[in-house]
């Protein structure tokens, strides 16, 4: 009994990798031209949602698994990312563009939702599993507002403020 409870210590502690907020500041203050691109390339984007993402992972409605995409509507329906790109309407081009920014900033997914206020998410770090873990993401949201950190027990969000509306956000459960 003893030896799993110390397995599954290491399991759990061995999937959250530790991350540096201020290198990622680093980041985002030398990169920042690339940051300001993604945002102003999703906004482009015509999508009929709320939210729209574009990602290594997730375009869309639709999620990547195993180079074949689906959606949460439609397990059974495995499609090509050609395919996923046409019916979302990016070109194969402008898919590119985002993963050659993507790689630039050390990022895998930006989302925008258009709301009241609209915000901007583009991901740099995750760590942990699905229960339990870290996400780290560069935001900016249409009014320029930087929330306030929030860290309570068992979940934590860390905000950073990085200058004209951009802050770092840390949140981990």
């Amino acid at each position: 009994m003893k030896v799993n409870a110390i397995f599954l210590l290491f399991l759990l502690t061995g999937c959250v990798q530790q991350v540096d907020l201020e290198e990622i500041k680093k980041d985002f203050v030398e990169n920042r031209d690339s940051f300001e691109q993604l945002s102003s390339m999703i906004k482009e984007e015509n999508y009929d949602a709320s939210c729209f993402a574009v990602g290594t992972d997730r375009i869309g409605d639709y999620r990547g698994h195993n180079g074949k995409w689906n959606t949460n509507q439609n397990y059974e329906r495995r499609i090509s990312i050609e395919q996923v790109l046409r019916e979302v309407g990016i070109s194969p081009e402008r898919y590119q563009d985002y993963l050659t920014r993507f790689n630039k900033v050390d990022s895998e997914r930006i989302e925008y939702c258009p709301g009241e206020p609209s915000w901007i998410r583009i991901m740099v770090h995750r760590s942990g599993l699905a229960v339990a873990g870290c996400l780290t993401t560069i935001n900016i949201n249409g009014d320029l507002s930087v929330p306030k950190s929030d860290i309570k027990p068992g979940y934590s969000s860390e905000i950073m403020p990085l200058g004209d509306g951009w802050y770092l956000n840390h949140d981990c459960t």
